[in-house]
């Protein structure tokens, strides 16, 4: 019997407008992008999710103010990941922990995730020493 995979890795390609793609990627405020990807790699407990899932009309989270009035997004935990977060991920040497337990369990393959590699961005080269 065939295991019903988990949302959080049900979508299949980045969305047509996903922050990483290397063209048609959405219009974000200047340094989103770089705080996106410094938070991928410094944090491998942390997944980002699709943008279209999070503002889902009915199965999206919501958006909390916290003390100091700073927005917080909750969950509702029908978000997808970000592909092209995972890919872009996977490019820098850097997957989150869920990643790496969907890629163990078959939840997801690394072929599938790198079949879009092309599309997504590469993260900068490190400086040879």
């Amino acid at each position: 019997m065939k295991r019903k995979r988990h949302a959080l890795f049900a979508m299949k390609a980045p969305c047509g407008n996903c922050p990483f793609l290397r063209e048609g990627a959405i219009a974000l405020g200047p340094g989103r992008l770089d705080g996106i990807i410094a938070g991928l790699l410094q944090d491998d407990y942390s997944i980002f999710h699709c943008h279209k899932t999070v503002h889902h009309i009915t199965k999206g989270g919501e958006w909390v103010a916290d003390e100091d009035g700073n927005e917080q997004y909750v969950p509702s935990g029908h978000e997808s990941a970000c592909v092209g977060a995972l890919v872009y991920s996977l490019k820098a040497g850097r997957p989150p922990v869920s990643l790496r337990l969907a890629l163990m369990t078959g939840d997801v393959t690394y072929d599938a995730l790198m079949a879009q590699d092309t599309l997504i961005l590469d993260p900068p080269q490190e400086p040879q020493a």
